[in-house]
């Protein structure tokens, strides 16, 4: 009995030093973050996509992350998107934003916009929103691309119509403007009682 006493008691001693051993090694593995699987299978989730998404963690995308160009015009005396609350005769143009960083950004709103001319002075008012499509949160992976359109409506009269050499953009959130070289007609009067001839929708995705 003693002997199967002294067997019990050194029995229990071995499961308690597995039990320590086992505890020291976990310790281990969690402090150096978990195991290697583990890490890639994070790496792995998509951290967002283009289109609109909840992604509240990504950050804005700065002005230096974009590329910032124009994608086509309508043209001139051609109706703007019909239907979306431009007049006859407008031009409408699109801004495309190319996410050309390594990483995933937002962009949510409206741009600002102006029209420019030589050595880069503003003409005439900025672009006022066109709230006809709804403003979206949008990430943009790395080579993705997110459009605004620009609708221009130059008419003559206290207008003063003249050719802008481009439009001024900066991105939604930003302060940092871009230059988008595009001849246009703009209008030169400024001012609370001078048209607004450009009127720009927010980006989409």
């Amino acid at each position: 009995m003693r002997a199967s006493g002294r067997l019990g008691r050194q029995g229990w001693r071995g499961v308690a030093a597995v039990a320590f051993a086992a505890t020291a090694v976990l310790a281990v593995i969690v402090s150096r973050g978990g195991p290697a699987h583990v890490a890639l299978a994070s790496e792995r989730h998509p951290s967002g996509s283009h289109g609109a998404s909840g992604a509240s963690g990504t950050a804005h995308c700065a002005a230096s992350r974009l590329r910032v160009w124009l994608s086509r015009d309508s043209g001139p005396g051609t109706p703007a998107s019909a239907g979306q609350g431009s007049s006859a005769g407008a031009t409408t143009s699109t801004l495309e934003f190319t996410n050309v960083s390594g990483t995933a950004c937002a962009l949510s709103g409206y741009p600002a916009v102006a029209a420019y001319g030589a050595g880069g002075a503003q003409i005439g008012n900025a672009a006022g929103r066109d709230i006809s499509v709804a403003a979206r949160r949008i990430v943009l992976a790395p080579g993705a691309t997110a459009h605004a359109a620009v609708v221009a409506s130059v008419s003559a009269g206290r207008c003063r119509p003249v050719i802008a050499t481009g439009l001024r953009v900066v991105p939604p959130g930003q302060s940092a403007a871009r230059y988008v070289p595009h001849a246009m007609s703009a209008c030169a009067v400024a001012g609370s009682r001078a048209p607004e001839f450009l009127h720009v929708r927010a980006v989409q995705p």
